[in-house]
């Protein structure tokens, strides 16, 4: 009778951490969406929602941290724990205390120690899987880093830089090699994978996207953050456009013309709206620390505590 108290106990908590992570996470997709939208920008786009998203993100790792933690029954697993979730909440803290690029470097520090933990963590519930726990939930924790740094790279556009893809597409099978050895050899008679061969497949699958996604992002990661000597441009500024849907965020955009050569920029809707065309604007070109340059936009909002950088066009 007692155990299925503790159980019926057990599975409400479980029901409440999960609406709480629903209305957080409802709350600061609104703030991100809307922050970025043409009707309710001026509302959104204040200190006072800076805070409360950033407060938000931070809370969720946090609540996670304390749940997990409170399920580990090691002394090793809750010192993870504790590391592993508070890691990334730690990261968006000091967001608005340093340079973009600084930023951008501690956010991929933060994705290497996070795997290395998780696969720290993983040896450990082979060895004793009763003693540590472990959900889905911890890799999809892992990967946010990743996915914020991907978001970043896919946002540099590099004009005769095919070069780049080289490194890429090496660095990539090689990591995809290794990690694929490491994972059949020690993680494939797992209980949850021998339960279902096609989980084991997608996992497999996932893995090699994973690592290829990796070198892509810590190619242009280095290329980016480590160069920081810019060469400014002037450019005419020939048309205006914002691009606006039902299913997608409205972007702002300003065309203009590099080395006779007419490209659109994103820019913030500020920027959007105090600039006219016929206007000159301030690009920078940067050589890149690989050497693959690249035209970027810079601006630092009155509003927001970090540079906003929109990578344009560049050049090997």
């Amino acid at each position: 009778m007692k155990n299925k108290e503790n159980i019926k106990t057990k599975n409400k908590r479980d029901i409440g951490y999960t609406i709480f992570y629903i209305i957080i996470f409802l709350i600061v997709s609104v703030i991100g969406l809307f922050g970025t939208s043409f009707f309710a920008y001026e509302f959104f786009n204040s200190l006072f929602f800076d805070i409360l998203f950033l407060a938000l993100v931070v809370l969720m790792f946090f609540v996670r941290s304390i749940q997990t933690f409170l399920r580990q029954t090691t002394c090793y697993g809750k010192i993870f724990t504790l590391t592993y979730f508070n890691l990334f909440a730690l990261v968006f803290v000091v967001r608005p205390f340093v340079s973009n690029r600084l930023w951008v470097i501690v956010l991929l520090l933060s994705f290497i120690v996070a795997i290395i933990l998780l696969i720290i963590l993983a040896f450990k519930y082979i060895k004793t899987p009763y003693r540590y726990f472990i959900t889905k939930y911890e890799p999809i924790v892992a990967m946010l880093p990743l996915l914020l740094l991907v978001l970043l790279a896919s946002r540099q556009s590099y004009i005769g830089s095919q070069g780049m893809w080289l490194p890429v597409v090496i660095g990539g099978t090689i990591l995809a090699i290794f990690t694929l050895f490491i994972f059949l050899k020690y993680f494939k008679n797992i209980d949850y994978f021998l339960e279902s061969k096609s989980e084991l497949i997608m996992s497999c699958i996932l893995l090699i996207l994973l690592c290829f996604s990796i070198s892509f992002v810590t190619i242009t990661t280095i290329n980016y953050a480590f160069d920081d000597v810019p060469t400014p441009v002037s450019v005419q500024v020939v048309d205006k456009n914002i691009q606006s849907g039902a299913r997608q965020v409205t972007s702002f955009y300003l065309k203009v013309k590099i080395e006779e050569k007419e490209k659109e920029i994103e820019v913030p809707v500020d920027v959007y709206h105090s600039t006219e065309i016929g206007d000159y604007i301030e690009i920078k070109l940067y050589n890149g620390a690989l050497g693959y340059s690249y035209y970027i936009f810079e601006y630092i909002g009155t509003d927001t505590p970090i540079a906003i950088r929109n990578p344009v066009v560049g050049q090997q």
